[in-house]
């Protein structure tokens, strides 16, 4: 598993090399950040004082949180899409046409469906865990962050998704023994977005596809120390069948 620095240098030097296409493929998430953005400020800048009804309230929370339940979804679905198509340009050097529209590879009926009960079954695990203390809540939300990288790459190699709750179980045995890198990766992204949000969303352009393509290097990492770790095992049972002859 590569260390922090070089996941991230990598992903540094990918941008440089490749910020257009970067940019076309991500544009859905930059201009919704862009977008929520210039939303909170204007809401900040309005003044005045106004007699606000139990009633006004109860509907404002009702709107907000189908809105939020919308939003997680749609940009959701978009991120999985640009998060695959990191990983394949990343691994297996495709090339693509139309890179505008990739972000929206997983806007399919059943791919759908099964991102909102990932999300929702993310959610609920963590949710549960927060009440016991905010600790562990942090620490199993960590665990299952690789759910969907690994629910898209079986939908990509044609397996039949017969559990999605595996793709929490799966996620927690890759990420053993990485969590605390993962949170420490997160840390060093807090800067750039503190940047984006000096800048009224124009650093986006930029930070957006380097953090996606760090968290697409952190997943390419824990696959290859996990095919790594097999190997070895495997290794090590032919010796020791070796030794018993």
């Amino acid at each position: 598993m590569m260390g922090i620095t070089t996941l991230k240098k990598e992903a540094w030097q990918k941008l440089r090399n490749n910020w257009r296409f970067l940019v076309v493929l991500t544009w859905p998430l930059i201009a919704w950040q862009i977008f929520t953005l210039l939303l909170s400020y204007g809401d900040s800048i309005q003044e005045g004082v106004t007699v606000v009804k139990p009633s006004s309230v109860l509907f404002a929370l009702s709107r907000t949180l189908w809105a939020g339940l919308i939003e997680a979804i749609i940009i959701g679905v978009i991120s999985l899409g640009v998060m695959w198509t990191m990983v394949e340009w990343s691994r297996d050097k495709m090339e693509f046409k139309q890179t505008g529209l990739l972000s929206f590879r997983f806007f399919k009926r059943e791919t759908v469906i099964d991102s909102v009960v990932l999300m929702a079954i993310r959610f609920l695990y963590t949710l549960l865990w927060s009440c016991l203390l905010v600790v562990p809540g942090i620490i199993k939300n960590i665990s299952y962050s690789q759910a969907e990288f690994i629910y898209a790459e079986d939908v990509k190699r044609g397996v039949a998704i017969e559990s999605i709750n595996e793709y929490i179980t799966r996620s927690r045995v890759l990420m053993d023994g990485h969590k605390w890198e993962y949170f420490l990766l997160q840390i060093t992204f807090i800067p750039w977005w503190i940047l984006v949000a000096l800048t009224s969303g124009l650093a986006t352009f930029w930070v957006i596809p380097y953090y996606e393509l760090t968290m697409t290097n952190f997943y390419l990492g824990l696959k290859k120390a996990q095919a790594d770790d097999l190997d070895t095992k495997d290794d090590s049972t032919s010796e020791v069948i070796e030794d018993d002859k």
